[in-house]
């Protein structure tokens, strides 16, 4: 089977869209997404300006629902690791992952196109999973304003490696777009959602040509309604395999935590919080390296406005058709 979900070019000149669902194996709901987009632009032969692909990431991970095999894919994107592998003889699962997906952006980055967007779709394990991944130098593209979801800043100084982080120095805009609980339902809908808000803020699709879709808009405020509009991440917790790490249950993404609060066990004793702040992320799977990150708000009085009046969609209609 092709790695390639869709691949959809138009006669018009416009951005290079690249949608990515499954960079961690276990995380399914970006693929469904993808396949539902590309799906109702085929059925309802949409026009398309410039080129949109769909890829699946880690497909060995994939295959056996992991997060990954013998490496995370989301921690390897270095010019050092890939030249490495161009080097060298293959003994991991995830080294022909990581060259055949670069030998694809490489292909898609000659071509012409007026925006190139690559957009890393994920979600977590634990719930209030709606937000951006972004570089600050980059959080304040009309792209990532269309998706009215909390942004997340500087998370690729703490964690090494990223996708988003090798693509933003390649002149990507990039970023990751967590859509909620892992496995869940309202994922799928949220990536989908957000996946036409890309399109249409990209300029890739028109907003005249998919008045049918409806509040897309509105299914995103309404995720995001109460939650930070802007954060910075000020600690990360890194774990090994061998610590043990239990994270206490019950933690949220974006509750307060104050400093000294007991929210995790390991090998040697509790963890404690070392600073106010809000838990991000905390890690409710068997594999991964972050345990939890603590984040700050970086205008408490912002919060994401709940009117729809940026909407790109029909406002009136209730038809559900991009769901199919």
């Amino acid at each position: 089977m092709s790695r390639i979900i869709g691949e959809l070019g138009g006669t018009k000149k416009g951005p290079l869209i690249i949608l990515i669902g499954g960079l961690h194996g276990n995380e399914l709901t970006g693929i469904k997404a993808i396949e539902r987009v590309f799906n109702k632009i085929n059925e309802d032969n949409l026009e398309i300006s410039g080129k949109i692909v769909g890829l699946e990431g880690n497909r060995k991970a994939i295959e056996k629902k992991e997060r990954f095999i013998d490496y995370d894919l989301n921690r390897c994107w270095t010019d050092e690791h890939i030249q490495h592998l161009a080097e060298s003889h293959h003994i991991f699962a995830e080294d022909d992952e990581v060259l055949e997906l670069n030998r694809i952006f490489e292909e898609l980055s000659s071509i012409e196109s007026t925006k190139k967007v690559c957009v890393d779709l994920h979600t977590t394990s634990s719930d209030n999973g709606n937000f951006i991944v972004v570089p600050e130098i980059t959080s304040d593209d009309p792209v990532i304003n269309a998706l009215k979801l909390p942004l997340i800043l500087d998370l690729e100084k703490h964690i090494k490696g990223t996708l988003l982080k090798y693509l933003t120095q390649k002149g990507y805009l990039a970023f990751a777009f967590e859509g909620g609980l892992i496995g869940s339902e309202v994922a799928v809908e949220l990536h989908t959602a957000g996946i036409w808000e890309i399109l249409l803020a990209s300029g890739a699709v028109s907003p005249d040509h998919v008045n049918g879709i409806m509040q897309i808009g509105t299914l995103l405020q309404t995720f995001a309604a109460e939650l930070p509009h802007k954060l910075r991440v000020r600690h990360h917790y890194w774990i090994t395999e061998e610590d043990n790490f239990r994270m206490k249950p019950g933690y949220l993404n974006f509750q307060k935590v104050k400093t000294g609060e007991v929210i995790a066990h390991d090998r040697n004793g509790p963890i404690q919080i070392p600073m106010d702040g809000m838990i991000f992320m905390p890690l409710y799977q068997r594999s991964g390296n972050d345990g939890f990150f603590v984040v700050e708000e970086l205008d408490p009085l912002r919060r994401i406005n709940l009117s729809v009046e940026s909407s790109h969609f029909d406002k009136t209609s209730n038809q559900t058709s991009w769901k199919r």
